[in-house]
């Protein structure tokens, strides 16, 4: 029987989740461990290379031994059959074009490196580019939108795969792209809602309405169904970038939750609303595919001006609004200066009023074990009649979907 062949493919598969993690870990600027993924793909890569240059040396040796045979048999006979002038011979022997390409090739096998090199890494990288998941250049390697959606969707898999061996999860949602949209509630189009919830009978009278036609279809005319199984979420997730965040995984794994949550909202619950807002000194609001060109080069925290953006930014939404701070860090800068812990807290308490004033719950995911930050997430949480969850970066994904769907559901 024939051995089963090596499927270097299915290895990229069963690493995916992994390999796109490392290359988000390149991109927020760390660097790559000896036994990550990358790495080790990196190696087998060189390996195949040493293997191969070592296996055509010796090919193209005995080519040369075979070849140079060959060539002094011929001058032998030319010297002795046509008394041909020796020096003359000997250099057409020395200067033979084929003899010297092998000479050259075998040079350049010899000195082929041994060790890693650029080319490994790009090789270890090709798949994930040619399938449109990263973008990798001289100057940086980073995920495409389609890489960072693949990550969510790698993360959140797992995610699910996890509690639902503690007997959690999706059981009762619908399956991605089906639902009960036929006889729900019609509304105006948003970007970002699904094609096929498109009411086509309503798009057109709404053009009729207009005085347009139906071949004058325009984007405001669009209708889409609304879903019936629950009233419209807005959900904010504000990631904490200062500093802190950047030891112990926990930006990476803050990253990586965020993802995992705007999958599954895009693929079990796209009429809710997501805004992703990261701080530190500054606040910026965020694509989901722009998680990962995340950077935390910032000392302070602006904890209050992140909380503020996402209460203004949801105060004209119909429905529930509820937001997720996750966070290792205190609260310690305020309107463009460093005011310290206890003049910005009470700051960031007040905005935590605003938050129960206006109907907002806020959630506090906090992952540093300090006694202090934790009695702030908790007086966060109350004042806002939020939850507050003590995790680590490990389980920090398995907290916020795990949260999400209990609320969803209740």
């Amino acid at each position: 029987m024939e051995p089963q062949r090596h499927n270097p493919c299915s290895d990229l598969e069963s690493d995916l989740h992994q390999i796109l993690r490392e290359v988000m870990r390149m991109q927020i600027g760390h660097g790559l461990d000896y036994d990550s993924r990358i790495m080790e793909r990196a190696r087998e890569h060189a390996q195949r290379r040493v293997v191969e240059a070592e296996r055509r040396r010796e090919e193209a040796l005995r080519e040369l031994e075979e070849l140079e045979a060959e060539l002094l048999r011929r001058a032998v006979e030319e010297i002795l059959e046509e008394e041909a002038d020796l020096e003359r011979v000997l250099e057409e022997l020395e200067m033979n074009e084929e003899r010297r390409g092998l000479m050259e090739e075998i040079e350049e096998l010899e000195s082929e490196p041994r060790a890693l090199t650029r080319e490994d890494l790009d090789n270890a990288l090709s798949d994930l580019e040619r399938r449109g998941l990263i973008e990798n250049s001289p100057k940086a390697l980073r995920l495409t939108s389609k890489g960072a959606r693949a990550l969510g969707r790698a993360a959140l898999e797992r995610i699910l795969e996890n509690l639902s061996r503690r007997g959690l999860g999706p059981h009762t949602l619908d399956k991605p792209g089906e639902g009960p949209w036929k006889g729900s509630a019609i509304r105006s189009y948003e970007h970002g809602d699904p094609y096929e919830r498109i009411d086509i009978e309503s798009s057109l009278i709404s053009a009729l309405e207009r005085g347009g036609s139906p071949s004058d279809l325009r984007l405001k005319d669009l209708k889409v169904y609304e879903s019936k199984n629950h009233a419209r979420l807005h959900l904010g997730i504000i990631v904490d970038e200062s500093g802190s965040m950047n030891r112990d995984g926990k930006v990476e794994a803050a990253l990586e939750a965020a993802l995992a949550l705007s999958e599954l909202m895009r693929l079990w619950f796209p009429d809710d609303r997501l805004t992703l807002i990261a701080f530190s000194e500054e606040v910026r609001r965020l694509a989901p595919w722009q998680l990962p060109r995340i950077s935390v080069p910032m000392k302070f925290t602006d904890m209050r001006a992140a909380l503020r953006a996402f209460r203004l930014e949801s105060s004209h939404e119909a429905g529930e609004r509820q937001a997720y701070l996750i966070t290792d860090s205190a609260p310690n800068y305020q309107d463009g200066a460093y005011i310290g812990f206890e003049a910005a807290l009470k700051g960031v308490l007040r905005e935590a009023r605003r938050y129960r004033e206006e109907g907002i719950i806020l959630n506090i995911l906090m992952l540093d074990e300090d006694d202090e930050l934790r009695r702030m997430a908790r007086a966060l949480a109350r004042e806002s009649l939020g939850r507050v969850f003590f995790t680590n970066p490990r389980n920090l994904g398995e907290a916020v979907v795990e949260d999400f769907l209990n609320m969803r559901r209740a």
